[in-house]
């Protein structure tokens, strides 16, 4: 597991990796808006050059905003085969948003007794997580 925690005045992003054999997991914590968008990008690019065979999924239940660029980022990610889950109705509703925006997605309700989880997929693309 990997941490990086950025603050400032404005707001604050905790990203944690989740590294495991079947899906590299990112953690979001905070705000994804701002210097925070850059960070987010920069830790995806880098953890992606080992995801071959792997799913990639960004965590939002934790997540209470994203800007514009944010927004931007996380359709840019979904376009590249990451999986976006979300948990509140704001966040949700964005996720439902980007899925459209970037095409060819589904979005789902997770199966009983995986969590409470709101997924934006695409299952014909898994495993294609690299950039």
């Amino acid at each position: 597991m990997w941490q990086s925690v950025c603050t400032n005045l404005g707001g604050m992003l905790k990203i944690t990796l989740h590294d495991s054999a079947a899906e590299l997991r990112f953690r979001l914590e905070g705000k994804l808006s701002g210097p925070w968008v850059i960070e987010l990008r920069q830790c995806w690019q880098t953890a992606s050059s080992t995801t071959t065979g792997r799913q990639t999924v960004v965590d939002l239940r934790d997540v209470d905003f994203v800007d514009h660029e944010g927004q931007l980022l996380l359709a840019e990610m979904h376009y590249r085969h990451v999986e976006l889950q979300a948990i509140t109705p704001l966040i949700r509703a964005l996720v439902e948003e980007v899925c459209r925006t970037s095409g060819c997605a589904t979005v789902e309700e997770q199966p009983a007794g995986q969590s409470d989880a709101f997924v934006c997929s695409d299952s014909s693309r898994r495993n294609s997580s690299a950039l």
